[in-house]
Order: structure tokens, then C-alpha cells, then sequence
């Protein structure tokens, strides 16, 4: 049904007569935009198909090997701007046919200098998670970010965002605690010293407190950083009141060399047991060896632009370290991506995982194969 309700909305939008003499543009990577003098509408999205091939234990279970493909993103969206309003529907498309609402938003710019956000969209915590999945610089995002940042949820935010300065926090909707709602309070705030052209410094600290209410945190058990693996690292459930964590990030980029690092740490409140304690971080480094930059905007970073006909290729190292209760697991990954424009990206990852947990070590290897075209 989601999906049937999103297609109307943008044939809709396509062919309603109140935009048969609307100005259209298009942009590679960058959706099509329809435009009337007060009325703005914007199409479009992504596809990211995954090959990924690893073996022995940390990432099988056991001394095997294994592969799999999946379609990891499919996504559409519609997007508009009326006066101070804007909105944005987002459909995902699942590898299994079954579909689900991303983004679903309206939000208020007439004030001056802030933005209030009302429905599901992303809450604030943590660079890697606040940089989209078409713009993060690995296939898949660090373990400690996957644990710990919540992602899109309902709920309302209020912020304020220019590339020195930015900060945003809201309330959210994380389920239910009986006939109530177990809400959750998270904020972000970001400062960069020093942002030109050809030079960003950016640092940041976040915050997020959930309310469990005796439920289990089901986030803390987390793949080595290759989505269709079958082994994960965990200390078994984690049930707790509720869980508090913060985090601190630094990014520094100059010219075509760029480089971004992440602290979290959490506690899960565990009321009548015991507290469970989840950390972890990550430091990524990253050269673009055609000589691009990646673009750096309020508080996020962007996907590298190719500037000539042949593409863009960029390499990068990244190291991250999790610690979930008594466990631990360390992924260290190489990698290399070619920008064929600014719609097409294919992505070649080298993971070496090891994992502890209790008396028991697993190590393995895995390469990961991404295609993704930006619609």
C-alpha cells in the first residue's frame, strides 16, 4: 500500500496541469525539480546493489566461506517548497518486497536562523550517521555508529544550521511503555573553525537518552561491518530502563586529502540488573587521487564530484574498535572508489575483522562490491 500511495504522489506531481508550463530541471545524481513561481517540487533517489564475499568465523560463525548479493538501497522520494513550508515522503524499498516510509516530514523555516521539523526524519547524533548513505565514504557505516545512532524516527526537532555553526535537538517516539509513548531526547551540536574552499575543520558533540522501559536494546549485536554477513558480536540481551550515550567527532579535510574520527560512549540502565556499558570509535583517512575535494556543508560532508570526463578515484583506510558489555570486535578496512560522474559510484571495500567474545576469538576476511547510481 505504501508503495501504491507513493507512486500516485509522484505521477501526480509529474503530470497535474498546474504544472504543464513549470520550469524543469534536471541534474545528474541530483533528482528532476519541477518549479512555478511559488511552488517547487523535487523528484528522486537511489539504487545501491552489494556483492560481498568473506569467510572464517568472524564474519561466517565458523571456518567456512560464504557470498551473497542483496539490493541494499532502493529509494525514492518527493520532496517540496511553499513559502516558509517544505516537506519531503521517502519510500524504501526492500529486497524483499516489502516496503517501509523513510522520511515522512514537514518542516517550518520562517523563522530566522531555525528550522522546525515535524514527523519521521533522522535525529542528530554522530557525523557518520548524519552523512547520507549516498555521501559516506565506505559501504557500510562503523559498528559503534550502526549500535548506537538512532536513525529516523517520528518525533519534532528544532535546529539551526550555516557551515560554521550548527545545532539541533528534539524529542522522539521510540515505541511504547504501556499506553505511553517511550520517547527520546537527542541533540547535536557542531563547530568549525576553520571552513574555505579548500580547507575544513569541523568538530562536534552529541548527545541521546531513550527510555527502555524494561525492553531489550536490540542494537547492541552488530555484523563486522559487511552487511550479508552471518556472524555478529554481542553480549547476549541487553534489557535495561534506558540508555544514555554521547559522542564527540572531528573531521579535517584539505585539498584532496581528507580524514574523520568518532568517539561514543553509552550506558544501558539496567534498573534491577546490572548496567551494561556499550563505546567504541573509528578513525577514517581518505585521498582523492584525481585531486577533488569532498564537499563539506552545515555539519556534513558530501560525495566527491568528478571534474573531468574520466571520473574520480578516491582510496581511503579506516579503523574501528567496539565494545559492546564484555565483548569486543575491531574491523579494519581498506578501500577504493571510482566516481564515474556524480549519479554513478562503484565502491571495492577489504575488511579484516576480529572479534572477542568471552574466552573466544574470531578472525576473518571479507571483500565488499558496491554499485549505486543517484537519481
Amino acid at each position: 500500500m505504501k508503495l501504491k500511495l507513493l507512486a500516485v504522489a509522484v505521477a501526480a506531481v509529474i503530470s497535474t496541469p498546474a504544472f504543464a508550463e513549470t520550469e524543469v530541471k534536471t541534474k545528474a545524481g541530483g533528482g528532476a525539480k519541477f518549479k512555478t513561481d511559488d511552488v517547487s517540487i523535487k523528484v528522486g533517489g537511489r539504487l545501491m546493489y552489494d556483492i560481498d564475499w568473506f569467510d572464517d568465523e568472524a564474519f561466517t560463525g565458523n571456518t567456512g566461506s560464504g557470498s551473497d548479493s542483496e539490493l541494499r538501497r532502493a529509494r525514492i522520494y518527493v520532496s517540496g517548497e511553499f513559502g516558509d513550508w517544505e516537506a519531503k515522503v521517502q519510500g524504501d524499498f526492500k529486497d524483499d518486497g516489502d516496503t517501509a516510509l523513510g522520511d515522512a516530514y514537514i518542516q517550518y523555516n520562517g523563522w530566522d536562523d531555525l528550522e522546525l521539523v515535524l514527523g519521521k526524519h533522522k535525529e542528530p547524533f554522530g557525523l557518520e550517521e548524519q552523512t547520507s548513505s549516498k555521501d559516506i565514504t565506505a559501504i557500510e557505516r562503523t559498528m559503534i555508529t550502526n549500535a548506537l545512532a538512532p536513525g529516523k524516527n517520528y518525533g519534532a526537532s528544532l535546529g539551526s544550521f550555516s557551515n560554521e555553526f550548527t545545532w539541533m535537538v528534539g524529542v522522539y517516539d521510540h515505541g511504547e511503555e504501556g499506553n505511553n509513548i517511550a520517547t527520546g531526547v537527542t541533540g547535536r551540536m557542531t563547530f568549525a573553525p576553520m571552513v574555505t574552499k579548500d580547507e575544513v575543520f569541523h568538530l562536534g558533540f552529541g548527545f541521546r537518552q531513550s527510555r527502555l522501559a524494561g525492553n531489550e536494546y536490540k542494537d547492541a549485536d552488530q555484523r563486522l561491518e559487511i552487511h550479508t554477513a552471518d556472524e555478529k558480536v554481542g553480549s547476549g540481551t541487553i534489557v535495561g530502563e534506558s540508555i544514555t550515550a554521547y559522542n564527540f567527532e572531528v573531521a579535517y579535510a584539505a585539498g584532496p586529502f581528507h580524514a574523520q574520527a568518532e568517539y561514543f560512549d553509552a550506558e544501558v540502565d539496567g534498573g534491577i540488573n546490572a548496567d551494561t556499558d556499550i563505546s567504541g570509535y573509528y578513525a577514517q583517512f581518505g585521498y582523492v587521487l584525481t585531486g577533488e575535494s569532498r564537499p563539506y556543508s552545515k555539519g556534513k560532508f558530501k560525495r566527491v564530484s568528478p571534474k573531468g570526463e574520466n571520473g574520480a578515484w578516491e582510496m581511503f583506510g579506516r579503523f574501528s574498535h567496539y565494545e559492546p558489555g564484555s565483548d569486543e570486535a575491531d574491523a579494519f578496512t581498506l578501500g577504493l572508489n571510482y566516481y564515474a560522474s556524480k549519479a554513478v559510484r562503484v565502491g571495492v571495500n577489504y575488511v579484516m575483522g576480529d572479534m572477542t567474545e568471552g574466552n573466544v576469538d574470531k578472525d576473518g576476511n571479507a571483500i565488499a562490491v558496491r554499485f549505486q547510481y543517484v537519481f
